[in-house]
């Protein structure tokens, strides 16, 4: 007979590092991208696109992670600890996010955009720092966890 392994959420010091390492590993293609394009409008929308594909494809492939998650040993699965398909590590990210969205408006001034942007993020990730199992809104509504180790196939 099999033993079933606990289940171990992943820390908020955890995921945090894992999102400091994530940024590091995004500012090349960005800085790249940047280079590219120069002063143009779609300076903005490209990193959004770059951020997608390194999330969704991360989360969505056989490590269950992105980089950052990788190194610290956690890794992104659903409730019922499976592996996300593309659709649902898609899903994750877009609802991970929402708090950015006042940063890409045009109606409103840049500065509140920001400060607009700051505070809806406090009210999105706080949950990770209390609730049992560390999880911020975005995992509430995409049905997902961060786990300490690899869960599920």
């Amino acid at each position: 007979m099999r033993r079933q392994r606990s289940i171990v959420y992943a820390g908020r010091g955890e995921r945090i590092l894992a999102n400091l390492i994530d940024s590091v590993v995004l500012l090349l293609p960005n800085a790249i991208a940047m280079m590219v394009l120069g002063d143009s409008d779609l300076r903005y929308p490209t990193a959004f696109v770059i951020s997608l594909i390194y999330y969704t494809f991360m989360t969505a492939n056989k490590w269950q992670a992105t980089f950052g998650k990788r190194l610290l040993n956690i890794y992104v699965a659903r409730t019922d600890h499976h592996k996300m398909d593309i659709a649902a590590s898609l899903e994750r990210f877009l609802a991970y996010s929402i708090p950015t969205l006042p940063l890409y408006t045009t109606q409103l001034p840049q500065e509140i955009g920001m400060l607009a942007s700051i505070w809806l993020s406090i009210f999105w990730f706080l949950p990770i720092v209390y609730t049992p199992e560390r999880t911020g809104i975005h995992d509430k509504l995409c049905h997902t966890r961060v786990l300490v180790g690899k869960v599920g196939a």
